[in-house]
């Protein structure tokens, strides 16, 4: 046996493939930026997602997991933060209404210019969460002791019979050549009472 301790830290800012790391592509490429406009999100900085799990490994007890204390004040949408990084590059946002107008915008700028086309809409993507949490109803969660640190010491846990018969079932459905995604889903709930899913038809590919 051997202690195992994991860390909750919402998004890395600018992590690769985050949606703000693919601003930094998109400007270098003179690509229109887009982000939602009402999605609220935590953000930690690369540096503070490394000591959050440092800390986990050297303080905390087996089973238990790490998060950062933060309150809903401190969480950004999108895309104020993609008007922060168009100023930080030394830009005015032109927000457009949509993205073929963005495109356009985007393909008559030349690279000198001051202005830089963007496009912020309402989240309408299967699989985009409401809410951010960082622990649910049932985990025992301390939030005294440490000041900028919050710790779930105690989880449900499933025993491992139920996990295996989990993944035997997914396997099973994953072996037929027409498995739908519905199926995948009413397994997943079986197993995690408390799963969520809002099938809205659009995945994140079909987005500018």
């Amino acid at each position: 046996h051997f202690k195992v301790t994991t860390a909750r830290f919402a998004n890395v800012a600018f992590s690769n493939g985050s949606l703000p790391d693919g601003w930094i592509h998109r400007r270098q490429k003179q690509q229109p930026l887009a982000a939602p406009s009402a999605v609220k999100r935590y953000f930690v900085s690369p540096e503070e997602s490394g000591q959050i799990c440092m800390l986990a490994c050297i303080l905390g007890n087996g089973g238990e997991v790490f998060f950062p204390k933060l309150g809903e004040d401190q969480m950004l949408t999108f895309s104020a933060i993609c008007d922060d990084f168009v100023k930080a590059e030394g830009l005015k946002k032109v927000e457009c209404a949509n993205d073929a107008e963005a495109k356009a915008k985007a393909n008559a700028i030349s690279y000198d210019s001051e202005e830089y086309p963007v496009v912020y809409f309402k989240s309408d993507t299967t699989g985009e969460k409401a809410y951010e949490e960082f622990y649910v109803p049932g985990e025992k969660v301390n939030m005294e002791r440490f000041m900028a640190l919050g710790v779930v010491e105690e989880t449900t846990r499933r025993d491992m019979n139920e996990v295996n018969t989990f993944f035997t079932e997914l396997e099973g459905i994953f072996a037929s050549p027409e498995f739908t995604k519905a199926e995948v889903v009413e397994s997943i709930k079986r197993f995690i009472p408390n799963f969520e899913h809002e099938e809205k038809g659009k995945n994140l590919d079909q987005k500018m």
